[in-house]
């Protein structure tokens, strides 16, 4: 079997794939109130730079989940490493191991598009406490994209579609959430060509040479040369 996008990443320890990485991250939590009494979710934590970077700057209590177990296993070295007390779990989005009502704030970096986003956005509903934040960042198309253009991106990725914005915020509040703002949107090329502070993507460079996994991260980067002014990323801030 082939690798996904997913495996790659994970491969060679990949800490910002997402788009405009942790400096956009950081961004965001400033504007939210975060106390020693907040819960906050992690959810598809990846290699655990998000979460590591929050406990080490809030007083909050963190949890973190991914479905990739080498993620998880890069994600609980990182913690032990840097002795935080951070909550680790190997699970499902689609369907997370927590109480109903149990976060206060939930972050989601690029995954849905990789999971049954209904499934997934139900979910994340179920476990925000009333009056929660959920900070959804994803992979957004600039406008409805024709066949090919959809087929092309599917098939590197591995996922069913890639939405457009208003596509975004019919199915968060399709899962019941009751308002959903923008706080950032870019194209690939837009974020490029603005950003004053780029993320490196740390890769792990004792991972042994894999030539499958090179040419799936290969295809990402084609994929984003070609596409990158007709693609990029939402950051949608979803309330009960």
């Amino acid at each position: 079997m082939k690798p996904t996008y997913q495996d790659a990443l994970a491969y060679y320890g990949v800490n910002g794939a997402h788009p405009g990485g942790l400096p956009l991250t950081k961004s965001l939590l400033e504007q939210e109130h975060i106390t020693a009494a907040t819960e906050l979710l992690d959810a598809g934590c990846g290699t655990g730079q998000t979460s590591a970077y929050i406990k080490r700057n809030y007083p909050c209590h963190v949890t973190s989940i991914d479905y990739h177990p080498t993620m998880v296993n890069r994600a609980r070295h990182r913690f032990q490493k840097e002795q935080l007390p951070i909550r680790l779990f190997q699970g499902n989005v689609e369907k997370l191991p927590f109480h109903d009502k149990s976060f206060d704030i939930i972050l989601v970096e690029s995954v849905l598009i990789f999971t049954d986003w209904k499934k997934s956005l139900k979910e994340l509903k179920r476990v925000l406490k009333p009056n929660g934040v959920l900070l959804v960042l994803e992979m957004t198309s600039e406008r409805k994209l024709t066949s090919n253009e959809q087929y092309n991106m599917c098939s590197v990725y591995g996922i069913e579609k890639v939405l457009t914005e208003q596509e975004w915020i019919y199915e968060i509040k399709e899962a019941g959430f009751a308002s959903v703002d923008i706080k950032a949107a870019h194209s690939v090329f837009s974020y490029l060509s603005s950003s004053p502070e780029i993320d490196e993507e740390g890769l792990d460079l004792t991972a042994p040479r894999n030539t499958e996994m090179e040419n799936k991260l290969m295809e990402h980067s084609h994929i984003l040369y070609v596409y990158g002014n007709i693609i990029g990323y939402r950051v949608y801030r979803a309330t009960c």
